[in-house]
């Protein structure tokens, strides 16, 4: 990712002869930037919930990271018709992590199906270690060897008796795969962390094997748990078959980038892949000051989308449900905490309401990032509801100067008429709607991993190729320009590709939709998208435009 203040530091860097202007930004930007690293308090719900390890301003979960199962191996350890089925509606498997949880991200059928396709590719065991494939057996006996012999049903319920201190028993053989259950009774350490309270029953230390009566005893307990979910795991199986036959083209390369996309490595170890973030998410240290609390209130019961192309526009990450009590949001309201609405913005008449309507609708480039009542991109958060989302010194803040408020955010600066600003402010500020953003289908949009300037602020609109056929393309009402028509742009000077970029689209007779960047950007970066736009078209600036 691009550093949060590159921008800014790059402007102050072009001051030239200015040293005292220069170095007095330099300290207020620096200074600025060590506020936002300071960390929220510690609390219980948030550490186990690990929502530091998406959001800027709280500690990475370590005990999140401990908790969740080791995916790097998922295609051997799971049945894939359970994964499917868990990734839709996910629940508490594990009854010894206290309050963590798997979160649901709200997939549709071809998403699920998708992830699913690229955890069953996943078999990279630990030590480099292979699972024998064996040959289940007779299940005769395995209840009392499990029960009684084993005592499994210390922690593990089974057939209405045992402490649910852990995985239930009566659904194991419908969510793992026979050879991986084989492989991890006779080797737990393998597998569990180190202090696990998972004993090791069966073989030595010293890598030996199994006796005959070892290897028998293990084949019973696991043909025993396949037998009593035989029921469970055939509803699963032909549900599952369904699925895939009526999404046949869905592979598993696009269910790696859904999970890359979701930051499932956040919480969970996936040897050998990628990783796309550092964190993806909200600063929390400004939620306080940034959303009502009534409306984060309700969000926290039951999320929906805000950014539906993801935090970094493009790269399709969501808020996932935590499923949270009500006891638990109210927990987290008070952690966040609160303070009193000190700016109050008197709705504006309807005369004026219209002509900030007029303004946004024909001459602001607002709704090319940004939808209302249904018009508009869907880069930024829908404004339906702004006024209901966020407060009023929020709005107000963000509008004037949104990338210092919004430190990371891709929003730049509009210049606006001064007199026109507090009605404009005061409009939003006021707006309500039941408006609900659905987050895209990320099988249809793929979505990418956001790695310079050109892929977090210009590929939205104008795509990762330069073709015009960004995500954001569709809700725009003419299309964005193509850089690869090497005709049109050969046509084009460099100084008023620079100044369409400075200023605008409207101001070049270009859709006002296309914002201006030179509020945010250095003059040095804006010359490096000119000769981006130059690489993507092949070509140079007409001759006429050289002298």
């Amino acid at each position: 990712m691009v550093p949060k203040h590159i921008y800014s530091l790059q402007w102050i860097f072009s001051l030239g002869g200015r040293p005292i202007l220069r170095f007095t930004l330099l300290i207020f930007i620096l200074f600025s930037s060590l506020i936002g690293q300071e960390e929220m308090p510690y609390n219980k719900l948030v550490e186990e919930l690990g929502c530091g390890n998406c959001h800027l301003g709280m500690a990475i979960s370590d005990t999140m990271l401990l908790r969740t199962p080791d995916l790097s191996y998922s295609g051997e350890k799971y049945n894939e018709a359970f994964l499917y089925a868990y990734l839709k509606e996910p629940y508490k498997v594990r009854h010894n992590i206290g309050l963590s949880r798997m979160p649901n991200f709200l997939f549709s059928d071809d998403e699920a199906l998708a992830v699913t396709k690229y955890l069953m590719s996943r078999k990279n065991l630990p030590l480099d270690s292979k699972i024998q494939k064996r040959t289940m057996g007779a299940s005769t006996g395995g209840f009392e060897i499990i029960h009684g012999d084993y005592q499994c049903t210390s922690c593990h319920p089974l057939n209405n008796v045992g402490k649910q201190l852990s995985t239930d028993f009566n659904e194991t053989g419908s969510r793992l795969n026979s050879d991986w259950m084989f492989d991890f009774i006779e080797t737990p350490e393998k597998y569990v962390p180190k202090g696990s309270s998972m004993p090791k029953f069966f073989g030595d230390d010293f890598g030996h094997g199994l006796d005959e009566y070892s290897e028998k005893t293990i084949t019973t307990m696991v043909s025993y748990f396949f037998e009593i979910s035989q029921a469970k795991r055939e509803e699963l199986d032909s549900a599952f078959v369904l699925i895939e036959q009526a999404y046949p083209n869905i592979t598993a390369e696009m269910g790696r980038k859904i999970f890359q996309s979701q930051f499932c490595q956040a919480c969970h170890q996936m040897t050998g892949e990628e990783i796309w973030f550092d964190r993806n998410a909200p600063d929390m240290n400004q939620q306080k000051t940034r959303t009502n609390k009534e409306w984060l209130t309700n969000y926290l019961l039951k999320t929906e989308a805000i950014r539906p192309f993801g935090f970094f526009p493009g790269t399709g990450s969501r808020m996932p449900d935590c499923r949270l009590t009500e006891t638990e949001v109210n927990t987290l309201i008070d952690w966040i905490g609160t303070e009193t609405e000190e700016t109050q913005l008197e709705p504006i008449t309807y005369f004026l309401s219209r002509k900030v309507e007029r303004l946004i609708d024909d001459f602001l480039p607002c709704k090319g990032c940004h939808q209302m009542d249904g018009k508009g991109g869907e880069i930024g958060p829908d404004l339906s509801n702004v006024g209901e989302r966020l407060t009023n010194e929020f709005i107000k803040t963000a509008v004037n100067n949104p990338h210092e408020t919004l430190p990371g955010s891709i929003m730049p600066k509009t210049e606006m008429d001064p007199l026109l600003i507090p009605q404009i402010v005061s409009y939003l500020a006021n707006k309500r709607s039941d408006n609900k953003v659905i987050y895209p289908n990320l099988v249809e949009q793929q979505p990418y991993q956001v790695t310079d300037s050109y892929e977090g602020n210009c590929a939205p609109c104008h795509g990762l190729k330069g073709d015009g056929k960004g995500f954001n393309e569709a809700s725009l009402p003419v299309k964005p320009g193509d850089f690869t028509d090497t005709n049109q742009m050969a046509q084009r000077a460099d100084d008023t590709l620079y100044d369409t970029i400075h200023v605008g689209g409207r101001i070049m007779n270009k859709n006002h939709f296309m914002p201006g960047w030179g509020e945010k950007m250095s003059p040095q970066e804006i010359i490096g998208f000119v000769q981006t736009i130059r690489d993507f078209c092949d070509c140079e600036q007409p001759g006429w435009a050289k002298n």
